[in-house]
């Protein structure tokens, strides 16, 4: 539905809460942005359907996608990292969205051995958001539950001066909101796609779970070879951490019970690739949550 009013629409607010991550008006047009991104409305009945829920028990009617044309493989599974919540949640109706990051220079050799004075820097070099938006039921007047704005940053290193491995990080945060009810979750997770070269670990940020009875900034800067790359966020309540033995795969979630406040999580992770293997390639699964029935709880 990317080039319907109706997606129009959506990539205009879209635009509208990523002014860092689009600082120009040109960049944020809905015509630039319908070059980059794709607008996708889901119908979760056939969601439900294929997960063996014919109940009809889920409220959610429909959801909409903003993802970027780089995302390929779009899929719906079911959420194993996060417990069932307390607050009453509907849990067992909600899923990840999980997707594959594509971009057409996967195979681009960033950093070979070349005699160079050069400094060691760090360099930027794909960035993009994925959005997602859930609406209710007639009865709920079909207004949206909450949105999950993704987000994420490559970064590599340049004149690493090392001959056997590339040194690469991506920076991974999300945004929530409930609109409808009380926001519970918000994750974001990533890992090495299966299409990908092998990585190995070699940092991570934040490296553990915290709760907080306020809101304040944590790092989560991560150091390659020679340079660190980084930054803080705006951390409050808890944010749950979730790093694997399996290289560069992680992912954090705030967790907590707001009303009409965003929220929002970030991790970062730091892998090494082999010389002439190309960039990491990385698949993504977010996910949110609200609960309806407990506003004055």
């Amino acid at each position: 539905m990317t080039h319907t009013e109706t997606g129009k629409a959506e990539l205009a607010e879209f635009a509208s809460r990523h002014t860092e991550s689009l600082p120009t008006a040109r960049a944020r047009s809905v015509t630039a942005l319908q070059d980059e991104y794709k607008v996708l409305q889901i119908d979760m009945s056939d969601i439900y359907s294929a997960s063996g829920d014919s109940s009809g028990s889920c409220d959610v009617k429909s959801e909409t996608l903003v993802a970027p044309i780089s995302a390929t493989n779009i899929i719906y599974t079911s959420n194993v990292e996060v417990e069932p919540s307390p607050s009453g949640a509907s849990d067992t109706c909600q899923f990840n969205v999980e997707w594959d990051e594509s971009t057409p220079d996967q195979a681009t050799q960033d950093d070979p051995v070349e005699a160079t004075a050069a400094r060691p820097s760090a360099q930027k070099y794909a960035s993009a958001c994925f959005s997602r938006k859930w609406h209710y039921e007639e009865e709920w007047d079909n207004l949206k539950a909450s949105w999950n704005d993704s987000c994420y940053q490559n970064w590599v290193e340049r004149n690493d001066g090392n001959r056997t491995w590339n040194y690469y990080t991506k920076k991974a945060s999300s945004t929530c909101l409930g609109v409808k009810g009380r926001l519970t979750s918000c994750g974001h997770g990533v890992e090495r796609a299966a299409s990908g070269p092998k990585v190995s670990w070699e940092d991570w940020a934040p490296n553990a779970t915290q709760d907080r009875n306020d809101c304040r900034s944590r790092s989560i800067s991560v150091s390659l070879l020679n340079v660190s790359v980084g930054g803080e966020f705006d951390l409050c309540e808890k944010q749950v951490i979730n790093k694997y033995e399996e290289a560069g795969k992680m992912s954090s979630y705030w967790k907590g019970k707001v009303t009409n406040s965003a929220r929002g999580t970030a991790h970062q992770v730091a892998v090494k690739v082999g010389q002439s293997a190309g960039r990491p390639k990385w698949h993504h699964w977010i996910n949110s949550d609200v609960c309806i029935g407990c506003l004055q709880g």
